[in-house]
């Protein structure tokens, strides 16, 4: 960053102007100065009437030649000739000034060459100016102050120097106007730029501390490099919202800003946790993980991570208190088991994703707001996880195959059940002619359900008699055909099937029942007639003996 010093010998040989080159414009010649200090550069544009308004006031404040300007010439001054003499007069004119007012840098020449743009006095002596002018009315209103990194540079090194707060001598421009003001600020946002104007400057270079921010509470980050923003580990005491974009790879380059060693050996934390931080915006950075880092924000109620290359939702079960997250538009392709590490959650953006099913969303209980626009849910049937959630209110599918289903509304409403009417879907609720047909549909759905209900039933009575037989009757069953236990019910009298082939389940419990009595086991019966056939085999003869009765 541009520091012109107070050593003359510093000056000549660090710093130099040059005028390296001309342009016309509408008949007007322009005269191209380049600004040298140390090893920035810079070019700043001025006709020849500016230079002539700067030598008369640098003629009032000082014993400056006034002969020392090279005259005004009416006719003549647009040939080739006459400029190539004038540009040359000029810059010897510029570096004899500056020469000249090397032990105090008169206001009126530093602002002619633009130091308040790219030096650090003349950016700070600015800032001043302009806090003391609005600085009571931003801190009134709890408006935030808008910075760059190049600011807040020139504001760290200028009070690394050993010089007075007020050194022009303007009341309006002393730095104690800026101390003030950043010791009561709540609010500050941090832009960088790729680029500073017409300088050589590089943003991402710069560092500065916050640390002078006693009472931050908002702080936004964009387009800085964070491994050199000193001061957040001052910072996070007193922040409640922190927003950091287009700056990291990690979630750690912020939380710990790549600090090796957080944790020791037993797990304790080595460093104190963002412990007021509710809102944290981490959105359109290049972050891939979501780390274990998170767990240093334990009572964020708000998260923002959107526009990422995140793949999966990880390392969120520290955050208890969370109920708003926005993941969308990254790399997220699965959603296993989500109800375990964010059960408290109520709304939910995965809009952008890779998304073909829901599954991992069906016990996320307390969500009232999910968007889901934009993935790859192909059919209903993919979205029936969700369709018994309580709290759901507001659901989002834009922009997935599935809303090219015919009727893709209606059948994708019937999932909600009562809850029809609550539900408002692609920002959209369910009109009349809607709830007609989500009636008619729920109806159908309900006979088809009881159908089902009822066979099922008639199954399960069945099953249930059959396992009531008694020991008896299914031994009986075991050993006796269809024809044998009609043969045995004629003898004993009871009533046979009129097919004269079957028995009632009572018969055969009866008949078992009256074996039981007179001793004999069903499976005498089969065997019985089988030796009488065929004889005694231990006597060798033919039992002919008549059948017994029963």
């Amino acid at each position: 960053m541009a520091h012109f010093g107070k050593d003359i010998d510093n000056i000549t040989s660090t710093s130099s102007i040059q005028i390296k080159g001309t342009e016309t414009n509408d008949a007007v010649t322009i005269y191209i100065i380049q600004v040298n200090v140390g090893p920035y550069s810079w070019t700043v544009k001025h006709r020849y009437s500016d230079f002539h308004d700067l030598h008369e006031k640098l003629c009032s404040g000082s014993r400056l030649d006034k002969n020392l300007l090279p005259p005004k010439k009416l006719f003549g001054n647009q040939s080739e000739t006459f400029i190539r003499k004038r540009q040359h007069d000029l810059e010897v004119y510029l570096q004899t000034v500056l020469h000249f007012v090397s032990h105090k840098m008169p206001s009126c020449f530093a602002s002619f060459l633009e130091f308040e743009n790219y030096e650090i006095h003349g950016i700070t002596q600015r800032m001043a100016e302009e806090l003391y002018n609005k600085g009571d009315s931003l801190l009134e209103n709890r408006e935030p102050y808008c910075t760059t990194p190049l600011h807040l540079y020139s504001l760290t090194e200028r009070l690394k120097l050993p010089e007075p707060t007020c050194e022009s001598g303007d009341v309006k421009r002393d730095l104690g106007h800026i101390l003030d003001f950043i010791t009561r600020l709540k609010c500050l946002q941090v832009v960088g730029e790729k680029k500073v104007g017409t300088s050589n400057i590089d943003m991402n270079s710069l560092q500065f501390d916050l640390s002078l921010f006693k009472s931050l509470q908002f702080l936004k980050l964009s387009l800085c490099n964070i491994g050199l923003v000193g001061g957040l580990e001052i910072v996070k005491q007193t922040l409640r919202r922190l927003t950091v974009r287009e700056s990291i790879e990690s979630i750690r380059e912020v939380l710990l800003q790549d600090l090796p060693h957080w944790r020791a050996d037993d797990g304790t934390l080595l460093v104190t946790h963002w412990g007021g931080v509710t809102h944290v915006d981490f959105s359109h950075n290049s972050i891939t993980q979501i780390d274990d880092s998170m767990q240093l924000l334990p009572r964020v109620v708000h998260l923002e991570m959107s526009h990422n290359e995140i793949g999966c939702i990880e390392n969120l079960h520290w955050l208890s208190h969370l109920v708003h997250l926005d993941v969308s538009y990254n790399n997220i392709e699965h959603l296993d088991a989500l109800h375990s590490r964010l059960g408290n959650l109520k709304t939910l953006n995965l809009a952008g994703n890779r998304l073909v099913s829901l599954n991992g969303l069906s016990k996320m209980f307390s969500l009232d707001h999910l968007d889901l626009s934009y993935n790859r849910v192909q059919s209903v049937d993919e979205i029936k996880p969700i369709g018994n959630l309580p709290c759901l209110e507001v659901l989002l599918l834009l922009g997935n195959p599935v809303t090219l289903t015919l009727d893709y509304r209606t059948k994708t409403l019937t999932l909600f059940g009562e809850r029809v009417k609550e539900i408002e879907l692609d920002k959209l609720s369910a009109n009349q002619k809607e709830l007609d047909t989500v009636a008619v549909m729920q109806a159908i759905q309900k006979s088809k359900d009881k159908a089902r209900d009822i066979r099922l039933k008639k199954e399960s009575s069945s099953a249930s008699l059959f396992e009531s037989q008694s020991p008896m009757a299914t031994s009986l069953g075991n050993h006796l055909s269809n024809s044998s236990l009609a043969h045995l019910a004629g003898n004993m009298s009871l009533p046979q099937h009129p097919s004269n082939s079957s028995l009632t389940l009572m018969d055969v419990n009866n008949l078992g029942s009256q074996l039981a009595s007179r001793g004999l086991d069903p499976g005498d019966l089969n065997s019985a007639p089988s030796d009488r056939k065929h004889g005694n085999s231990e006597t060798g003869k033919t039992d002919h003996a008549p059948p017994t009765e029963i």
